[in-house]
């Protein structure tokens, strides 16, 4: 008898903890996209396709969506509620923005929340973005340097502008500083894999003494590189004043040194400045010089 009596306590107590336990299980929140998987398809460039998933609560208690994230910004998520009831559900939306992306993407949102079994759900998004003929800008030169200058000089600075693109690249706007010109005829046109000299004109009459440091923006129709700028830098110092030297200073003449075509010394007559010397006579001390 006491045998059977110790086998019915035992059986008892398990079936009491297994039922517990089963309680337990039953009243944890249980997790569930309807989908895990989702495809946007084809759409053009600068679209932003949206689909709306629906998270249930197939569990016995209330399940909290902790945190919701994606592996690209360029998914963007909202949630409608945080708190879901057991056997309700909420709305994930997701927003795809393709701008600046082009061709097959894949990316992951990830759900956390407090199912005990699924503590971070995974939903793929993927999207094929469309190609478009578009222009794109290549620039040589964007760094320009002048040197050291005198005030008042006027330098040619050279920019090539390559189109890289398939698409008629446009240049339709060029800012500069009033000491900065460009010969260019705006807009200026470039077809798909040529190139363009854009000449700017730095005139420094106009400009103070010391270190340039100056920039010009350029404006096209290029997507992704919509502005440009183009920096110039030099120095620049006082201008010199006219000035000429003779050598040498003294001579020694050899009146026997070259008797036929008369010449008994020559001098050698340097501009020291800036501008043009203009020699407007010369005159000797003696006649027979």
């Amino acid at each position: 008898i006491f045998f059977v009596l110790l086998i019915i306590v035992i059986v008892v107590i398990s079936i009491i903890i297994f039922g517990q336990f089963q309680n337990s299980f039953i009243r944890a929140p249980q997790i569930t996209i309807s989908e895990e998987e989702w495809d946007f398809g084809k759409v053009m460039p600068d679209e932003k396709p949206s689909h709306k998933f629906t998270i249930i609560n197939k569990g016995n208690k209330d399940l909290t969506i902790e945190r919701v994230r994606s592996s690209c910004g360029c998914v963007q998520t909202s949630i409608s509620d945080t708190r879901i009831l057991p056997g309700k559900s909420a709305e994930l939306e997701a927003i795809f923005s393709t701008v600046g992306y082009e061709g097959k993407l894949d990316k992951i949102i990830y759900i956390n929340s407090n199912d005990p079994d699924i503590p971070e759900k995974r939903i793929k998004v993927k999207v094929e973005v469309k190609h478009l003929p578009k222009p794109k800008i290549k620039v040589f030169g964007i760094e320009q340097s002048v040197g050291l200058i005198s005030q008042g000089d006027i330098v040619n600075l050279s920019v090539i502008v390559k189109n890289q693109g398939d698409a008629e690249l446009i240049i339709d706007e060029i800012d500069t500083y009033e000491h900065i010109r460009y010969n260019n005829i705006l807009p200026l046109k470039i077809l798909p894999k040529e190139k363009l000299e854009l000449t700017l004109i730095y005139d420094s009459t106009e400009h103070e003494l010391g270190e340039i440091r100056e920039a010009v923006r350029v404006n096209c129709n290029d997507p992704t590189t919509a502005s440009f700028s183009i920096r110039i830098s030099g120095y620049i110092k006082e201008k010199e004043t006219l000035g000429i030297s003779i050598l040498p200073t003294e001579a020694v003449f050899n009146l026997a040194s070259d008797l036929e075509t008369g010449v008994i010394e020559k001098y050698i007559l340097k501009n020291l400045g800036d501008g043009n010397i203009k020699i407007i006579s010369t005159k000797s001390s003696v006649d027979y010089l």
